[in-house]
Parts: structure tokens; sequence; C-alpha cells
């Protein structure tokens, strides 16, 4: 397997080159060069990229802001101990990676890095989940590779607990 270049992580700011992004699919595209940074600084959504550490290119990026979610809609895994209430989670709106670090693993370690940031914020206020609305089919098996688990009354709409999150995070730091 390549391995994705080395990288830093960033909130999104004004000096970095946006327009130079390109995941192969124009939604991402345009979030990234005209809300991302706008949402991320009036407190909606926030954005971290994934920054080449050789040329200072977007590699890669995501967004998470706050959610919750109806009891009757999250699998017993994962509500299991909770009061009969909303869910809190953590959106993740958005993940892409650029074209030219696809396919090497960038999109599974910046899940991982998403996931660490909520797990911060989760000691802090709570939340048990990532919430992920897949575009497809093809999108959600691959959250589903990292443990993720579709909500009872939708399959693109999916929540990773943050317990497999964290259970990742500690077998990496193991090896």
């Amino acid at each position: 397997m390549v391995t994705p270049p080395g990288w830093r992580e960033e909130p999104i700011g004004k000096h970095h080159d946006r327009r130079s992004f390109d995941c192969g699919d124009e939604a991402p595209n345009q979030y990234l060069q005209k809300y991302a940074r706008k949402s991320h600084e009036k407190g909606g959504a926030k954005t971290y990229l994934a920054i080449n550490q050789d040329d200072n290119s977007i590699l890669g990026y995501y967004c998470l802001s706050p959610a919750s979610i109806a009891y009757a809609r999250v699998p017993n895994l994962i509500k299991r101990g909770l009061a009969r209430h909303e869910v809190p989670a953590f959106r993740l709106g958005r993940l892409a990676v650029d074209l030219s670090a696809q396919g090497q693993g960038l999109g599974g370690q910046l899940l991982l890095a998403a996931g660490r940031r909520c797990l911060y914020v989760a000691a802090q206020a709570g939340g048990v989940a990532l919430l992920i609305d897949a575009k497809n089919e093809s999108v959600a098996k691959w959250y589903a590779s990292y443990g993720a688990i579709p909500l009872l009354d939708t399959e693109l709409s999916l929540l990773l607990p943050l317990k497999t999150i964290q259970a990742a995070l500690a077998a990496r730091m193991s090896t």
C-alpha cells in the first residue's frame, strides 16, 4: 500500500490555497472554496485541513459540528445505557481527499483525526458517536469498514461509536 505524504492538521484560514484542491467531486470542492472558512469563523461547522508538509497544499479536509439524533433512530449498540432522550453526537459534515492523495490511506487518517477531536470534546461536554451522512452506498460501505453502523431508518446515515475510534487510536499507539 502506498502511504500518503507527510501532513499536519490545521484549522482552515485565509492563507490556505483552497482553489487548488480537487477531490474529483464538485460539491466538496465548492464547499471548501466558498463556504468552509466562513462557517468555521462564524461558529458553524469547524473545518480542519490536512496540509502537505512539503509544499503546504491541501491534501484533504473534514468538517465537524455538534449534533443529536432521535433516540428511536439509534441502534441499540450505541444507545444502550443512555437516557431516552436525543443521543449526543458530532456530525462529520464533510470528509474529502485531494485526487493526488486518494487511495493512500489519508481518508482513514482524517477520520481518526476527526474522531480524536470528538473524543476530546466528548470528555468535556458529552457525545457518543460521529454522525455521518454518506452520499451513496459505496461511501457508506467505506465508513462501515471503519465500524460505522447505519441508523435504524436509513442505510446512508451512519453512526461511528466514539468507543470504536478510541479503540482504533489505542491500537495505533501500541504498534
